[in-house]
């Protein structure tokens, strides 16, 4: 007996020895870097510099917490650093900084907003790098049959859609029949300009008559004259785009005149979304009106809130109460869903295909790889599961901070779900009631028609 288990031992020591020897082996770690640069190019010092700054702002937060909160986590934790460059608002100069992020810097994709975003997102084409704009309205960015520029929020055709659909969505929940007549009052700037050519021809389609028009500069010190033109009219509703200087001109005015319109103003432009607006006003100068909304009108209620607007306080001064800071912020955080979705959990370890594509640190085929990523991703809110704030609480920013319901590109690079929502203030609160899926659940019922200035 014992004669055999010699060589039974050694046929199953050669046995391991052939199986083991078959076994592929372990897959390949890529070599992730530490960091991966990313860019982006606003105006920090030209006209439009306080809008760049808050813009940089949201992007650097989203950087730092993205960061803090684990990097990258599908390629091993790798951090982003964040390169802003100042193009001081000319278009001219955005496309150089550009340039310089791309070929010097070795961005891996670039951010930009109006009014230089067509500028930057042509470089960004030409050398084939990903562009997210989170805030531009010209319908141009996304008609040009880009590959590589993807719009996160709506455009002017967009913003003019939601604001025709509340007009009569409004006064069918308050069961008075639609507005007849509309007043059209804007300032003289392109995207103003863009949103209100959209709103006059869907607003026309439907049969709302509009019996004048009046443009405007941002910089006048009263709008009477034009205020008395609309006065004569007597228009059932007011059509409005202005920011936040003019904007408190305009509402103080209409107060001190008693301007009336019964079913409302409705108002498109940072002004109605800044803080400084109503801080400048009592409440009744704008109590009852329309805005659309970009951002949440509501950030305070959300669990996260806090999370934002320490960082955001710490680098500004001021609360996060700003649409411009949020889409930048939500941004940075679209974007890593799409660099996540380029190495799935199951495959992180390994350099490997996933849904076509070949995995590779090459830069070129990086900056592709984003793309595609970036293109075929859908997320939803049944993924705010997967990522968590350092206190459990489930949050995913690009979904909950601009309130989507939805994150999924067109073959032209434009959010689908992106456009924002129309609130109404009541009782001193903006309560976004249109699309009827923003609303809270506490939201009240419209207010129309619009009591009078001596019941306000």
């Amino acid at each position: 007996m014992k004669k055999n288990i010699i060589p039974l031992l050694i046929v199953a020591m050669v046995a391991v020895l052939i199986v083991t020897g078959c076994r592929p082996k372990p897959p390949e770690r890529p070599e992730y870097p530490a960091e991966m640069p990313c860019g982006m190019v606003v105006d920090l010092s030209g006209p439009h510099a306080e809008l760049g700054k808050k813009l940089s702002t949201g992007a650097e937060v989203g950087v730092y917490q993205m960061n803090e909160w684990g990097g990258i986590r599908n390629m091993y934790s790798m951090n982003l650093r964040l390169i802003v460059a100042d193009d001081g608002g000319s278009p001219a100069q955005a496309a150089v900084e550009a340039e310089r992020l791309i070929t010097e810097e070795k961005v891996i994709f670039l951010l930009g907003a109006w009014p230089t975003a067509m500028a930057v997102s042509e470089v960004c084409e030409e050398h084939e790098t990903p562009f997210i704009c989170p805030l531009s309205l010209d319908s141009l960015l996304t008609e040009r049959g880009y590959y590589y520029t993807f719009r996160i929020v709506g455009d002017a055709s967009d913003v003019a859609g939601q604001m025709v659909y509340a007009m009569t969505k409004s006064a069918e929940e308050a069961g008075l029949s639609p507005p007849q007549t509309c007043f059209m009052e804007y300032i003289s700037d392109d995207p103003s300009v863009a949103v209100a050519e959209a709103f006059k021809s869907q607003a026309e389609g439907i049969g709302i008559d509009i019996v004048g028009e009046a443009v405007v500069e941002a910089t006048a010190t009263t709008f009477v004259p034009q205020l008395t033109e609309i006065e004569a009219a007597e228009p059932d509703v007011l059509f409005s785009c202005h920011y936040t200087d003019d904007a408190i001109i305009l509402y103080q005015e209409m107060m001190d005149r008693q301007t009336y319109f019964p079913y409302g103003v409705f108002s498109w432009g940072g002004g109605l979304e800044d803080p400084r607006f109503y801080e400048a006003l009592p409440q009744a100068a704008y109590e009852y009106g329309f805005s659309y909304e970009t951002g949440d009108p509501l950030p305070q209620r959300r669990h996260y809130y806090n999370w934002v607007n320490d960082e955001v306080k710490a680098r500004i001064g001021q609360d996060w109460e700003d649409y411009s800071v949020g889409t930048a912020y939500a941004a940075i955080w679209i974007v890593k869903e799409g660099l996540e979705r380029m190495t799935p959990p199951s495959e992180v370890s390994k350099v490997g295909s996933y849904e076509g594509m070949e995995f590779s640190l090459d830069l070129v085929e990086f900056r592709t790889n984003l793309q595609y990523s970036l293109a075929t991703m859908v997320v939803t809110r049944g993924d705010t599961s997967k990522i968590q704030l350092p206190d459990g609480t489930v949050f995913l920013p690009a979904m909950q901070v601009m309130r989507f319901n939805r994150i999924e590109f067109d073959e032209a690079g434009q959010n689908l779900y992106g456009v924002g929502a129309v609130s109404q203030n009541i009782g001193g609160t903006r309560w976004p009631l249109y699309p009827e899926t923003r609303r809270e659940s506490d939201s009240p019922s419209v207010v129309l028609p619009i009591p009078p200035w001596g019941e306000r």
